[in-house]
């Protein structure tokens, strides 16, 4: 784990987030590490929060934990998740070690990355590898709710009322193992 305030680990040309590490208000009443596992970054950095990570910590704070970190199925950054549909990596060539990382580093595990309609058809089952590195590492994967889909909702919208549910996988669907 990263031991600042806030931090991101940013690929040297700038094309990839492998994880943000922020430290929130309740840091020094619980020692308790939130990850976030969502879709893909935007623009938050070591020093910016984007609308989501500011939602995201408001979420961790009521959840118990004084640290959070943020991992995605795809490092790739772009506003606009229509972007992955031409990244020609989208994943990054790093992500899966850091998404392990992330996943032994916390002590709650949320997963967040949405609906898988909004992604482009070659990318949808990526979320099965990451659900095999959570298995790997022993994970119990939480959520905020699931949407039609089966798949855990992103948080952005979400009321902070919203419960944290235990995620299943959806349908029958299995894991890459």
């Amino acid at each position: 784990m990263i031991d600042c305030d806030r931090s991101a680990l940013i690929s040297d040309c700038g094309t990839y987030r492998y994880r943000l590490d922020r430290l929130t208000i309740a840091h020094d009443v619980t020692g308790k590490t939130a990850a976030f596992i969502m879709v893909n970054p935007s623009t938050a950095d070591a020093v910016v929060d984007d609308p989501t990570i500011r939602k995201v910590e408001g979420f961790v704070i009521r959840n118990g934990a004084g640290r959070f970190v943020v991992g995605n199925l795809f490092a790739f950054r772009a506003t606009d998740i229509k972007a992955l549909r031409t990244a020609a990596y989208p994943v990054g060539p790093e992500n899966d070690r850091h998404l392990e990382q992330i996943m032994r580093d916390a002590d709650l595990h949320i997963v967040a990355w949405g609906p898988l309609a909004k992604l482009p058809p070659h990318l949808r089952d990526r979320w099965r590898e990451v659900v095999a590195i959570a298995d790997q590492v022993g994970c119990r994967l939480m959520c905020l709710t699931a949407a039609q889909d089966g798949h855990p909702r992103h948080p952005l919208m979400l009321s902070y009322s919203t419960p944290l549910v235990a995620w299943s996988i959806p349908g029958g669907a299995h894991a890459q193992g």
